[in-house]
């Protein structure tokens, strides 16, 4: 068997990844290892791959996933080592032709031996001893992969292919989402491991992160050895162990063993890896529908317990151990224990830990474990095309003792490279082409290298880093017990400032704030309901009163307003916009109740009250509550911040001047109201009284 040399039309193949029919073209003899061409449509082979082997060997599809894992296993090993230069993993015309006739061959003995060779090196990612397809099947697939490169194939277009593949068969009810792969890329190169540093990611999925540090660390640092720094540098953990397999697959073929993959849940106690890596990147499994409940885990985590605030503001933790922690949680713990003193982290986390004040014993708990190095807001539609609309960040720590980071960096990217169903969008030139890069792909647009490399300006030379309204620096004495992006924008920033400097006050100075709800639930008495629709806010009236039973009213109905008060929204879709509804309580509604969607101001002073609704509807008032609201499905902002939010004090006549402004915006509103209604009577008078011919 020798070598056929160059082939124009196997070269074509190659270009067109394979893409061929029933009728392909077919070596006479064996493929030869420098014919083999990198994909860039690795996904769509794999794709072909599980559906032939679906229609026609009626294996569920675990099965499967098993067995493509030992076929590729098979394919890179014979990429890896040939000593002839040519490829056992293919299929001539003539052994096509016999398996097609049902014809004695040497094609699957020659599988077999392959097979055999490959489960004694690899045997720890093997579930049996044999291939389970048929003749045909296996022919198939073999000829759909015999030109192919696994070894030259891009990282990242592996990664892609592996991810939908798993994905197929491991759908993440745990909340197993994969990482998309410029959020991965962003984590690794901010966090910039090096290849003296130890690295971990204990909820590794099927590998991205680590292969993207392998090939972050391989282009960065000329002349290692790729293979050693893998195995000796590189771990991961994996609970599920389809996925597991899958994350061992991918560092196998970057030249690890794949034991550098533990199947293990990372959680449980094991002291092993404890303070032993200098960096971890990971993105944990978050979701409210997947909490931990094992005593024997949970009795070892002190974020797994009930904290209280002392009267010194710091939060401790107490002895009682939760019922369940959400996994997300314990491993930010996890992680901390993992690194070494002065080790970095990069974790993706939801949003909901970093602004929820019921989560501020969890932040409290970070950041006194380590320094905040930086936090980047990702989009909400990141992770919409891998199965979560959940709002994230990405977390940058560095484990105590550190040194000062002179800051917190702070960033939102808004690229992800992306749109919400997975298509790519590309930079484009002033006609509106795509932009290719030196390689030939097309250049995605995203703002990934933008923030890596302000980061690293920022770590290294802090005064050239260059701001803006989506990359800035908090300095550390500035972080409150919000850890959110948003809540720290330079514009608000300054605007806060601006407002102090004006000798603003607290609206909490200015008012009091209603806590108490009403007890009108008992009685069968007549209520009346306001609701956050029955607001206009455009001139801060209550236009419409819903009538109900007490016991029939919306479980929102809370608070009893009375003349005098100012009702304004603290949640909702529409709180902190043009639309935020707020109105000042007249007598038509004095006694009503309104929903705890509303925060009710009572005992107004210092200020005219119809001043302060007027700036209750500026951008001054609502760029506050913006800054201080909390959740994404239903954003709110609670009562104690909205205290803080500032009001500037004009001169009594400045305020009165408003005032009057305001009063006739609504006595105008009334009067309107009032004659459109006095119209609808007359109308209705006369068609009672004489029929429709009266009317006209």
């Amino acid at each position: 068997m020798g070598t056929t040399g160059t082939n124009p039309e196997k070269e074509k193949l190659a270009e067109e990844t394979l893409l061929f029919t029933e009728d392909f073209f077919a070596p006479e003899t064996f493929v030869a290892l420098d014919e083999l061409r990198p994909s860039s449509k690795l996904g769509t082979i794999f794709e072909d791959c599980h559906n032939y082997i679906y229609a026609n060997e009626g294996l569920l599809k675990e099965r499967i996933f098993h067995e493509m894992v030992k076929l590729l296993l098979m394919k890179l090993y014979d990429e890896q080592n040939t000593t002839d230069g040519l490829m056992k993993f293919c299929i001539t015309s003539s052994e096509y032709r016999d398996v097609i006739a049902g014809e004695q061959n040497r094609f699957e003995k020659r599988m077999h031996e392959l097979f055999v060779v490959v489960k004694n090196k690899y045997s720890h990612l093997f579930t049996d001893n044999s291939l389970k397809l048929k003749t045909t099947t296996l022919a198939y697939v073999v000829k759909r992969l015999q030109y192919l490169s696994l070894t030259k194939t891009r990282g990242d277009v592996k990664g892609e292919a592996f991810q939908a593949f798993v994905y197929r068969h491991q759908r993440g009810d745990r909340g197993e989402f994969f990482t998309p792969h410029p959020i991965v890329k962003l984590g690794v190169k901010m966090i910039a491991p090096t290849p003296d540093e130890r690295i971990i990611d204990p909820a590794c999925g099927s590998g991205g992160f680590l292969i993207e540090t392998i090939s972050h660390v391989e282009e960065n640092f000329v002349g290692i050895n790729k293979g050693r720094y893998i195995q000796r540098q590189v771990r991961g953990i994996e609970f599920n162990p389809d996925i597991a397999i899958s994350a061992m697959l991918r560092i196998a073929f970057e030249g690890g063993t794949g034991t550098e993959i533990t199947c293990a849940n990372a959680l449980a106690k094991n002291e092993e890896f404890d303070n032993a890596f200098d960096v971890v990147v990971t993105n944990p499994p978050f979701g409210s529908r997947g909490k931990v409940k094992d005593r024997s885990i949970l009795a070892h985590y002190l974020l797994a317990r009930r904290w209280h605030q002392a009267n010194d503001g710091f939060w401790k933790p107490g002895r009682t151990v939760l019922a369940g922690q959400s996994p997300e949680i314990l491993f930010i713990e996890k992680c901390l224990k993992l690194l070494r003193p002065g080790g970095r982290m990069a974790i993706v986390l939801p949003d909901g830990l970093l602004q929820n004040m019921s989560n501020n014993h969890i932040r409290f708990f970070i950041r006194s474990q380590s320094i905040v190095q930086g936090i980047v807001s990702i989009p909400q539609e990141a992770f919409v095309p891998y199965g979560t609309g959940i709002k994230t960040s990405l977390l940058l720590l560095q484990k105590l003792p550190g040194t000062s980071n002179f800051g917190c960096f702070m960033a939102r990217i808004r690229k992800v490279g992306y749109d919400v169903k997975g298509q790519p969008i590309y930079k484009r030139d002033t006609s509106g082409r795509p932009i290719k890069t030196q390689d030939g792909n097309y250049l995605l647009d995203d703002d990934i290298e933008e923030i890596a490399s302000s980061y690293k300006t920022c770590r290294e030379h802090r005064t050239e880093l260059r701001e803006t309204d989506s990359i800035y620096v908090v300095a550390e004495n500035l972080l409150n017990s919000r850890m959110d992006v948003e809540h720290y924008q330079p514009m608000d920033h300054d605007l806060i400032e601006h407002l102090k400097n004006c000798g603003s006050k607290p609206l909490g100075d200015l008012a009091d704030i209603l806590r108490d709800s009403a007890h009108f639930r008992k009685g069968n008495e007549e209520i009346r309901y306001i609701a956050i629709s029955n607001v206009d806010a455009r001139t801060m009236q209550v236009v419409s009163q819903q009538v109900t039973k007490a016991h029939d009213a919306p479980s929102r109905a809370t608070y009893r307003v009375r003349k005098g008060d100012i009702i304004t929204a603290v949640s909702g879709a529409s709180t902190g916009t043009r639309r935020h509804a707020t109105a000042l309580i007249t007598e038509e509604e004095d006694g009503a109740i309104c929903s705890n969607g509303f925060a009710v101001l009572r005992d107004i002073r210092q200020v005219d009250p119809y001043y302060l609704l007027a700036f209750m509807r500026t951008d001054y008032f609502l760029r506050q509550v913006r800054r201080l609201m909390t959740g994404h499905a239903i954003p709110a902002v609670s009562t104690e911040d909205l205290s803080t939010v500032l009001i500037p004090i004009p001169p009594k006549e400045t305020q009165r001047e408003i005032a009057i402004a305001i009063e006739r915006i609504q006595t105008m509103r009334k009067e309107a109201m009032r004659i459109g209604e006095n119209a609808v009577s007359i109308i209705e008078g006369l068609i009672e009284q004489g029929g429709e011919d009266s009317v006209a």
